[in-house]
Order: structure tokens, then sequence, then C-alpha cells
């Protein structure tokens, strides 16, 4: 990375906002549709209107990046530490956190969902209303206990989300605490495993 810029070329600088605007504008428009047409199976539309959300805060982050890569142009090399410390770097890397983990544990449950609909068809094992709202509940509640568990116990995390500039945990081969490391490990890996 050029330590006069937070994203390093304009390749990265053109798409960060690119893929912000789409996520973020792609997103809205699919709640909106979804809200206002009639869909067949409402609690379908639910868990699609809660992974719109749960994207739609990747999109966000993103935004927020291209915003302090503006920020900092230039200059960015004098302000690198203080960024990665601030409060600001922990919140936007807990939100990239709480979509990237959100959205894959909705994914794996909308496939399974799916699965056991085709593999068991003539059974009724579809989820009511309740069963859904309680599993979007318990989906979120989780995204949010990964994401935000580094940031209520900073002395076994240390600065778990400020160890790069676009404050997002990669700390498989950075010297940082043996608990931020398997932590983060562990998340990745468990994310690629479902």
């Amino acid at each position: 990375m050029c330590a006069a810029d937070l994203l390093a070329n304009i390749v990265l600088r053109v798409f960060v906002w690119v893929v912000s605007a789409t996520t973020c504008f792609g997103n809205i428009f699919v709640i909106c549709m979804r809200s206002y047409i009639r869909s067949e199976n409402k609690l379908h539309a639910m868990c699609i209107i809660s992974l719109c959300c749960a994207d739609g805060l990747m999109g966000v982050y993103l935004f927020m990046i291209g915003a302090y890569d503006l920020k900092f142009r230039g200059e960015y090399n004098r302000h690198a530490q203080a960024w990665m410390d601030s409060v600001q770097c922990q919140v936007i890397g807990s939100l990239a956190m709480l979509s990237t983990e959100v959205s894959v544990l909705l994914l794996t449950y909308l496939t399974l969902e799916k699965y056991i609909c085709i593999v068991y068809p003539f059974r009724y094992l579809t989820p009511g209303r309740r069963r859904t709202v309680s599993i979007l509940l318990s989906i979120w509640f989780i995204g949010f206990v990964i994401a935000f568990l580094p940031l209520v116990f900073k002395g076994l995390f240390r600065n778990f989300y400020g160890t790069n500039g676009v404050c997002f945990p990669l700390h498989s081969e950075q010297p940082e605490t043996t608990g931020a490391q398997v932590y983060s490990i562990v998340i990745f890996l468990g994310g690629c495993l479902i």
C-alpha cells in the first residue's frame, strides 16, 4: 500500500465507490420492491429483506472507507496510526464483520431451508412465522456478538479492527494477541466451512 494514500491505486479508489454505490442502492431497491410487491412466500421475502440489510452494511462500510481515503488523500502516512486506533475504524470494522457474518449465516439458513424442502417435499417441514422471526433474530444476535465482542473485551483482543488501514481483521499472519489471532481464524474458517 502506498504510504501516502489509504487505498493504494486508482483502481481501488474507483471500485470502492462503484461497489459501495451498487451495493447500497441495489439492496435499498430490493428492500423497497420486496416491501411493496405481494409475495406468495412472505417468510422467504422477510429473509431476503434481512439479507439485503446485512449486505447493505457492507456498502456502508465501503462508503466509509472511500470517504476516509478522500479525507487522508496524499497524507495518509501522517494519520495512519491515529486512524487505525480510532473509534471510527473500530466501528466500521465491526460493521464489516457484522455484515459478513450475518450474510453467511442467512445464506446458510436459506440453503438449508430449501434443501429440506427439496429432499422432503411431502413433509410439512417449512418453518412458520414465529420460527422464522426467531431464527432471523438469532442470526442477527449471533452476528452482533461476533462483531462487537472484540470491542467489549479490549484486553483480550487489543486493537482487533485496527491492524490495517481498511479496519478489517486479517490476523492470520500478524503479530497480535493469540486470542485475537485464534478468534479471527475461527470466525473466517468457520464461515468458509458453513
